[in-house]
């Protein structure tokens, strides 16, 4: 199950700003671990009482992710979306430093 991270340290784990739509995520090959930078507009719905890990990117993390299709975009901060096919989590793009 996705565990909560310590919000004030997750924008320095990821490597990019909070984006007000967009979900960013990094996966990092080291720890085996990809963690979940939600957007604001996700983020801003934890005061309305949601679970960050009742987020459908949450969700979509806890079915695992395909190495094939990270390859290539571990380690970095990447736009994040919910494939179709699986409904599980992959990178869109590289967020710009």
């Amino acid at each position: 199950m996705t565990k909560l991270e310590d919000p004030s340290k997750i924008e320095e784990i990821v490597g990019a700003e909070r984006h007000q739509t967009d979900h960013i995520g990094r996966a990092i090959s080291a720890e085996q671990r990809v963690y979940i930078l939600h957007s604001n507009d996700c983020a801003a719905e934890v005061a309305d009482g949601l679970d960050l890990r009742d987020c459908w990117y949450s969700r979509a993390l806890d079915r695992g992710i395909d190495m094939r299709v990270w390859e290539g975009y571990q380690d970095m901060p990447v736009v994040l979306e919910i494939s179709e096919d699986w409904g599980d989590l992959q990178p869109v793009r590289a967020v710009a430093p």
